[in-house]
């Protein structure tokens, strides 16, 4: 008996990693439905969605700060909108859903709530990116009353992933496909469904029925009349609307004054003794969420961006040295302010 169990416990342990090898490659999502926070609020949901994004208001104003330039047909710059509210599971309370930034990337939560609770429902890292260009393209549509449905890329792989909403719980991976360009020009690409390799008629069939056969939109960055990048409200919209007030939980503003400008970093800074990729490197400082006193801007031509000269207090001293632009919160300071350098 003893040695059966052992077989069984063995035999588990092996259909746990070969599902974990399955899914190894799909490593921006756990594909069992992880949630990033496993707390249970306690209370009702309109008090909980406001304590939520107070407890989130830092990154959220981080992602809210970016202007998107959008160069395509439209020829227009896009305002980032991180908050959405709308019931998406039907049982007459309508979810907080909100995206945030984090590092490089914009990732995606999901809460749900009632009378008496609220609970994180589904958190993907990774729905879009924010570094200079690659920031765009994802979608979110609801396919029939229980199926969420997303389309994001990561890099040139393209991914599509559909969630069964439940009631009273964390949503539910239901289905997912990847499309996986040619790199070599050949046009030989490739199509996944679940891991399993499928043929281009059917990951596309897979697509059209998601994401165009009367399914209700919640963020389309492809839609002829987006206006915005993310979803309906700002920050302080959403907490407005829940009847409550932004004003203590928005990102702090900078001591500018006396002709000196400060910014808020939204990242750890990777810096350059000059304003390019081509100077030496100065180190990189961890002073995330600090307010840094900002002295000049220059133009890269080289790859059309702004950078920043700044003080970086470092032990006893200060470094004057320079960073990228979209390292600080665009909101904290107004880059025009900035003396210009030529280099």
């Amino acid at each position: 008996m003893k040695k059966i169990r052992m077989a069984t416990t063995l035999l588990l342990c092996l259909c746990v990693l070969l599902a974990g090898a399955c899914c190894g490659a799909e490593t921006y999502i756990d594909l069992n439905g992880f949630r990033s926070d496993q707390t249970v609020y306690q209370g009702y949901w309109q008090n909980l969605y406001l304590q939520i994004l107070d407890e989130h208001s830092y990154k959220i104003h981080s992602y809210q700060s970016r202007q998107i330039e959008w160069d395509g047909e439209f020829g227009r710059n896009l305002s980032c909108f991180p908050v959405g509210m709308r019931d998406l599971n039907d049982d007459g309370v309508p979810e907080l859903y909100f995206l945030e930034a984090n590092g490089d990337r914009g990732d995606l939560w999901i809460y749900s709530g009632n009378a008496d609770t609220c609970q994180c429902v589904l958190y993907v890292p990774g729905l879009t990116r924010l570094d200079y260009d690659e920031m765009l393209g994802f979608q979110i549509h609801m396919t029939g009353k229980n199926l969420l449905s997303i389309r994001h890329y990561r890099y040139e792989e393209e991914y599509l992933l559909q969630f069964y909403v439940n009631k009273t719980g964390p949503y539910d991976l239901f289905d997912w496909l990847k499309h996986m360009p040619d790199g070599s020009g050949e046009g030989e690409d490739r199509f996944f469904r679940n891991g399993q390799e499928i043929s281009s008629e059917a990951f596309y069939s897979a697509d059209s029925s998601w994401f165009e056969a009367g399914s209700e939109v919640i963020s389309d960055y492809f839609a002829e009349n987006g206006m915005s990048y993310g979803f309906e409200y700002s920050y302080e919209t959403a907490v407005a609307v829940l009847g409550g007030t932004a004003g203590a939980t928005q990102v702090p503003q900078p001591q500018s004054g006396n002709g000196e400008i400060y910014g808020l970093t939204i990242d750890k800074l990777a810096t350059r003794k000059g304003p390019g990729t081509q100077y030496d490197g100065g180190g990189t400082y961890n002073v995330k969420g600090q307010q840094i006193k900002l002295l000049a801007r220059a133009w890269d031509k080289r790859n059309g961006i702004w950078w920043i000269k700044c003080e970086i207090p470092y032990r006893k001293e200060i470094r004057v040295l320079w960073t990228g632009y979209k390292r600080f919160d665009h909101s904290s300071f107004n880059l025009e302010d900035l003396p210009e350098e030529t280099w």
